[in-house]
């Protein structure tokens, strides 16, 4: 499949891993989850915040392939309700009657398989191991059969006239660790993705979504760009089908990632939801996704935003920021994928300042050799034993640490010697405590527990008004003495104290 198709199959199967676990399901059943309904409490119980359910989703793409050197931007509009998209009843039941369809896709993407030049294509696809057949021209044979049966509903439905064209053998993502499908190719002529977006918004995308706005609009604007691609999917899931249709641009580019600048990418200020989530609380119904596909791995040092810390807790749900960060390999490759997720909570706007991010690759078992000695005095390495004890680069506890050390102690000469000669002591043993706190958890808990004296003698350098060397001298050597009297005089008094008393 052309690379394009394959990021947007990428972006499907990763923004709602995370979606399906908390509130896409369209199902009675699921939606009781999430929404309290008031005459279920009484007087005496606290009302909690109401998650509210409503099908319909929003999602913002950033997808910075490193390894190829291509950002894609795109935004999606997705849906479990055949009415938001104006899907025949008759259609959805074809589909959902036919068990062996696992997508169909509508798409004007360039070479969308194998022997289709400029033209739109629909593919039915069918898993090659589900299909009757001794051999492969058998299996096409009766996969062109099921292809059949839906597509005349299809061409209705959208508005099309595609043809049979082939039916080559595709996998999904391009990778050897998925099951091939038999794509059942009809094409038709060649459309841009603004006619293809105006077709489906007279046709299939109801009102109260496009007056709505939010993301519509920028899919919208998004289509007008002349390398733009359209998609619209069908996915047969247990008991509906999801509906997304989804605007993307790809284009050669390579951007640093230390101080990251989402909405620039997309060419916004600000990011504005659909005016369908105003009234309630739907934190999950409009998602900002970043991906980094890259050789090397990363990770999240710095962002201007909050981590929500759980999306079952409905008072963080209220929330602004970001819920979901994951490194993760792709399949049994050496390329490493870097997934966040950030949600609106209850605000219907995001700004460029909020959603800027710091992201630098991760260095693991990290010695003294290993660090250049420019960035030990420029940067002052890692925090290695504070991420080990507080789980993440971006926990409140380690971003403070950086924070003092960047913006206070490498301002003036003396903190910045200081640092050298820490850093050297410093690296000599942390990447060793750093790996038994992996394995430890008791032992982890116990740094955790030591850190925190250190950590609030520290806040005290933050209301220090330090403007020369010896200023920073002074309070520097206070904050040292402060915690050799907290971690070695102090216990050393008990103890002694203790032996008078026995």
């Amino acid at each position: 499949m052309y690379k394009p198709l394959i990021l947007i199959v990428l972006l499907l199967s990763s923004s709602f891993a995370v979606l399906d676990g908390s509130s896409i399901g369209t199902d009675e059943e699921e939606q009781e989850q999430y929404v309290i309904l008031p005459n279920e409490m009484n007087e005496e119980t606290p009302r909690q915040p109401v998650i509210n359910y409503i099908p319909f989703k929003e999602i913002a793409t950033i997808i910075i392939d490193r390894t190829d050197k291509t950002i894609t931007t795109s935004y999606s509009l997705m849906s479990k309700d055949k009415k938001d998209f104006q899907i025949p009843d008759s259609l959805e039941s074809k589909i959902m009657n036919e068990k062996k369809i696992v997508s169909i896709v509508y798409t004007n993407t360039e070479k969308c398989a194998a022997g289709v030049i400029n033209a739109t294509c629909i593919m039915i696809n069918i898993p090659l191991n589900e299909v009757e057949g001794a051999g492969l021209k058998e299996k096409q044979k009766a996969a062109r059969e099921i292809g059949n049966l839906v597509i005349d509903d299809i061409n209705q439905a959208l508005g099309t006239n595609a043809k049979y064209h082939s039916i080559p053998i595709q996998t999904v993502g391009g990778s050897t660790d998925e099951e091939p499908n038999l794509s059942v190719v009809y094409t038709m002529y060649h459309l841009p993705a603004k006619l293809l977006f105006n077709m489906m918004i007279l046709e299939n995308i109801t009102e109260e979504i496009r007056f709505a706005g939010g993301f519509f609009n920028n899919a919208k604007a998004l289509s007008l760009k002349e390398n733009s691609v359209f998609i619209f999917s069908m996915t047969p899931e247990k008991n509906r089908v999801l509906y997304s249709l989804h605007i993307s641009v790809t284009n050669p580019a390579t951007i640093g990632l230390g101080n990251l600048n989402p909405l620039g990418l997309l060419s916004e200020d600000e990011l504005n939801r659909s005016k369908l989530f105003a009234v309630g609380l739907y934190p999950l119904n409009s998602i900002i996704n970043i991906l980094i596909i890259s050789e090397e791995k990363l990770q999240v040092l710095k962002t201007n935003s909050d981590i929500i810390g759980s999306t079952s807790d409905t008072d963080e749900m209220r929330n602004n920021g970001w819920y979901y960060i994951k490194t993760e390999q792709l399949g049994n490759s050496e390329i490493n994928k870097l997934d966040l997720r950030y949600l609106f909570g209850n605000t219907s706007s995001v700004s460029k300042q909020q959603l800027l991010l710091s992201i630098n690759p991760v260095v693991e078992d990290v010695t003294l050799n290993d660090i250049p000695q420019n960035d030990v005095s420029q940067n002052g390495g890692g925090c290695l034993i504070a991420t080990a004890a507080f789980g993440s680069e971006i926990a409140p506890q380690v971003q403070f640490l950086r924070e003092l050390r960047d913006n206070t102690v490498l301002q003036t000469e003396s903190g910045t010697s200081f640092m050298t000669g820490f850093n050297q002591f410093y690296y000599s043993f942390s990447p060793a405590v750093a790996d038994y706190e992996r394995e430890n958890s008791t032992f982890k808990e116990a740094v955790k527990l030591a850190l925190t004296p250190l950590l609030s003698s520290l806040t005290l350098l933050q209301y220090a008004d330090i403007d020369s060397e010896s200023e920073m001298l002074g309070y520097g050597i206070g904050v040292i003495l402060l915690n050799i009297g907290m971690y070695f005089v102090t216990p050393v008094v008990l103890i002694m104290t203790v032996r008078k008393r026995i």
